[in-house]
Order: C-alpha cells, then structure tokens, then sequence
C-alpha cells in the first residue's frame, strides 16, 4: 500500500473532531502535494509569510492544528486494542456484522441488505436500504439509537468492535423495526 487515509472517529472511537490521518509511503512523499494547505504542514509553520511552501516529507500533508481534546478519548482505545490484539478485534467485528445481517433479514421486512455479504468485504458496518429510513433515522435520534442515514435511502449502522455488545446491536435494529411499523 502506497497511500491510505482514514479517521479515528470510528475504530478509535474519537467522536466528532477526532483526527484524520494519512499515511504516504517514502518513494512518494517528493512527488504528492497536499491540496488543503495548513500552516502545520508548512516548511516554517511561524513564518506566515506571504507564499506557501511546503514542509517535506510526510509533515506536509499536516492540514491544520492537531485537535488534541478530540485526541485524548483514543489513548484508551488505543491500549485496548493493544490489549485485545487486531485478530480479536477483527473476530469480533466479524460476528457483529454477521449478527446484524441475520437480524436484518429476520426482522426487518422490506429492508434490503446493501452491504457485501462475503465477510472479506465487509468492513465493520452495514449498509440497509429502506425507501423510509430518512424518516425512522432522525426518529431514532430522539430515542437514542444513533445509525447515519445516507442518501438516498441508507441506513449504516457503525460497529466499533470492541465497545459494541450484541445487546445494543440488538436494541437498535429492534428500535429500527419499530419505527418501520
């Protein structure tokens, strides 16, 4: 892999203004600029003079002060995954999904399944469509079940493996299926 971006907000549970990061292999690092320019990933950060010049290396791609309260609620998921190790992590993420789609096609007629079924395409979330789901999203907010809604009519529901627990899984799909009526 030559070049991978990504947030922490989801598997790192960071939470809105957790940061992004990017990593940029070494052969590239000369020959890529980053479009959204910030004073972090200037060659002089204080200079603030009146051209951009890029840092070099991998600093350049730095877009802006790093958010470091948003940084702080990783630390801890950070040592968890440490503790648990990716092989758990990615067991568990397995069984959620595989758990969320069995009850998706048992107990919740006229949503279809619009995440790959083959596991080693799946990421650690399903996608579910549902001509409905703009409606019974913003609904679920009020109850304190919390999917995104993505145009046009997606659901996805997120699962952070390791402070997931198939309860809650189970209590927002049910919740789900009681706003469809």
């Amino acid at each position: 892999m030559d070049i991978a971006v990504g947030c922490t907000y989801k598997y790192l549970n960071g939470g809105p203004g957790s940061p992004a990061f990017a990593y940029l292999a070494a052969g590239l690092q000369g020959e890529v600029r980053q479009p959204v320019q910030g004073w972090m990933g200037a060659a002089d950060p204080f200079a603030m003079g009146p051209e951009y010049e890029p840092a070099t290396g991998i600093r350049q791609l730095v877009s802006g002060t790093p958010p470091i309260v948003g940084m702080l609620p990783m630390r801890d998921m950070l040592a968890l995954i440490e503790e648990a190790g990716m092989p758990a992590v990615r067991e568990k993420s397995l069984a959620l999904t595989a758990f969320a789609l069995e009850v998706a096609d048992e107990h919740l007629p006229g949503v279809r399944v619009a995440s790959p079924r083959d596991p080693e395409r799946r990421g650690s979330h399903v996608m579910l469509d549902h001509p409905d789901f703009k409606r019974v999203v913003a609904q679920a907010w009020e109850r304190g079940v919390i999917p995104d809604f993505r145009p046009p009519q997606g659901l996805r529901v997120g699962l952070s493996p390791l402070s997931t627990s198939f309860s809650e899984v189970a209590h927002g799909l049910w919740t789900i299926r009681e706003l469809l009526g």
